[in-house]
């Protein structure tokens, strides 16, 4: 049966032991870089990130040679697991050639995050007071980490975690809980949308009738008050001897601000991507088309300000909930190369660069550009992209209804 994995965040008290656990998988992470670099060079490939080479052995034989009197046996695997991960991902970026110069995973670490297996967690409950606390079982010989839980923690839902995560993000100490849930055997329909990811307009889709636009100034507002709020902070931190008193202030009341602006911009990114999943459900999508925008950054240079906007454009993650959460639902996600289909007019197959935010055809076709890209990347889908719409087809693919536009809600505080 399908299956699908979420992660919930959990704020924690810190303890002396967190640090200690932390540069214990920093160590072992060093360890794989080094055992690594002895593999490659035992097989005649000296410089592993140019001629990487590993066998089906290496990585067993590297979890033997490492060992570490703190850590959970789990753990260790974890890490060993994450590095080889790493290196797959470079791979696969230099071959499809994503990015332009990907690096490989040999930057030696002095902490990192550890996680704990299923095996390894224990959840125990008190009835009488009704504390609820998580035990993160270590090397053997070393007491288990006990961390205390919320009285709001749902416990009924620790049978479906698979995975626990120690974090450090700027001060501030968290246990990610990753939860696994199979995919609900509901019917979905067989209707295609596209979607075409923007950064004015983040999600803009259509189903081969409607045609919905999900507004993105509210985010971009954040994006601009986010490098606003940077700016100011690192001019005035700029000025202070590095590491003094003031310096370390500055920079904790720095990250603080920027913590908040980042956790609304995820929050308006999820909302929005809920309500377009939401839709599909009810409308009985049941294929979703997204555009492949991998490597676009490479090509982007239409000056200063623009490129910032661009390259702070979240197209990866919103591509990511999309996705997730309509697999959580039964959908299937697919992802197309959207070359031109922004460009060629959906009626006639005229190829035309827009110059604002309308499309605009000699054949009079006049519809909003985001719009456009989204019929064409259903079309292409289905097979029919540039083909020009005769008189005999299915009236129903005629048919151009006005886009309809949904506007975030935001909170509006009151003076």
């Amino acid at each position: 049966m399908p299956h699908f994995y979420r992660t919930e965040i959990l704020k924690i008290e810190p303890q002396p032991i967190f640090p200690e656990v932390n540069a214990a998988s920093a160590d072992l992470w060093n360890g794989c870089l080094t055992l690594m670099d002895f593999y490659q060079y035992q097989r005649g490939y000296p410089h592993a990130h140019r001629d990487f080479y590993f066998g089906k052995d290496c990585a067993g034989w590297i979890d033997k040679q490492l060992s570490d009197p703190l850590l959970h046996s789990q753990s260790r695997q974890a890490v060993v697991q994450r590095y080889f991960k790493s290196w797959k991902s470079y791979s696969a970026l230099k071959k499809s050639g994503g990015i332009q110069k990907p690096k490989p995973p040999n930057k030696r670490q002095n902490y990192m995050t550890t996680r704990w297996k299923k095996s390894a967690i224990t959840f125990v409950e008190s009835s009488l007071c009704g504390n609820r606390r998580v035990q993160l079982s270590m090397a053997e010989g070393q007491p288990k980490i006990d961390i205390p839980l919320p009285k709001n923690f749902d416990m009924t839902r620790a049978a479906h975690i698979t995975t626990i995560d120690l974090c450090y993000n700027h001060g501030q100490w968290t246990l990610h809980f990753s939860y696994k849930y199979e995919t609900e055997t509901t019917e979905i329909g067989e209707e295609v949308v596209g979607v075409d990811i923007g950064e004015i307009h983040p999600i803009v889709s259509h189903d081969g009738q409607d045609t919905h636009i999900y507004n993105g100034r509210y985010i971009r507002s954040l994006y601009r008050y986010r490098n606003k709020v940077l700016a100011e902070f690192s001019q005035t931190i700029s000025r202070c001897k590095r590491h003094s008193k003031r310096w370390w202030r500055l920079t904790r009341r720095k990250w603080k601000r920027i913590r908040k602006i980042d956790n609304q911009i995820k929050d308006a990114l999820h909302k929005q991507t809920t309500q377009f999943v939401k839709y599909c459900q009810v409308k009985g999508i049941g294929t979703i088309i997204l555009g492949d925008l991998t490597g676009i950054r490479n090509t982007i240079n239409y000056g200063k300000r623009a490129n910032q906007k661009l390259h702070q454009w979240a197209f990866g993650k919103i591509a990511e909930l999309i996705t997730y959460k309509a697999k959580a639902l039964g959908m299937k996600v697919k992802v197309i190369d959207e070359s031109y289909t922004s460009q060629t007019c959906p009626k006639c197959g005229n190829r035309k660069k827009p110059t604002n935010r309308n499309y605009t055809c000699p054949c009079g076709l006049k519809y909003h550009r985001d719009g456009v890209g989204a019929i064409n990347i259903r079309q292409k889908y289905l097979g029919h992209f540039g083909v020009p719409v005769v008189a005999d087809m299915d009236k129903r693919a005629m048919k151009m209804t006005p886009p309809l536009g949904f506007r975030l809600k935001v909170p509006v505080t009151s003076s």
